[in-house]
């Protein structure tokens, strides 16, 4: 058996599948995270989740930017890669803002944690994760964007959303005039 015939598809279905496949990788994600977390407590399947989204955000991006043959640097390199990650595929991101400098990321619904909400197990600190895999896509696409955590759980948030991060690429100084 050779997997599914994905040339036979419709786009939309092509699409639909691809949707599924993203949620599916969130569950699995999500499911490994609980057994850890009800085994060996929540300190413990932290610190290993962000173990694989340091490996796993690296490995993506590389293969995002060779697949898709990205070559677009700065905020539009890092923010297209981003885009095609497998989470960002199940749930997405708001721009609060874009501009060739800087853009600011909100998600207002995030499946894993009102999944967690809706199971009465509360949030999990997801920040640490985020700053794993805002660091290595911006390794791989270009190491001049800086991006900071403006609010992600443990931090406190308004309940219009989870979390907000601010992807930004500093302007060189003007050079000094000669006199």
């Amino acid at each position: 058996m050779n997997g599914a015939d994905l040339e036979s598809l419709e786009k939309e279905d092509l699409i639909k599948i691809i949707r599924l496949l993203a949620k599916n990788w969130l569950t699995v994600d999500g499911l490994w995270f609980r057994g850890v977390e009800e085994k060996y407590g929540a300190d413990v399947a932290v610190d290993l989740d962000v173990q694989m989204w340091w490996r796993n955000a690296q490995i993506e991006a590389r293969r995002i930017k060779e697949t898709l043959n990205i070559q677009e640097k700065g905020i539009d390199g890092v923010l297209k890669v981003l885009e095609y990650m497998s989470w960002s595929l199940a749930y997405y991101f708001d721009y609060e803002e874009r501009t060739p400098t800087r853009a600011v990321l909100v998600c207002p619904h995030c499946l894993p944690q009102e999944s967690r909400v809706r199971q009465g197990i509360g949030e999990f600190p997801c920040k640490p994760t985020g700053d794993a895999c805002f660091t290595r896509v911006i390794e791989a696409v270009d190491q001049r964007v800086k991006y900071r955590c403006i609010a992600c759980p443990p931090d406190e948030h308004p309940k219009e959303f989870w979390c907000k991060w601010e992807i930004s690429l500093p302007t060189q100084p003007p050079a000094p005039v000669a006199s």
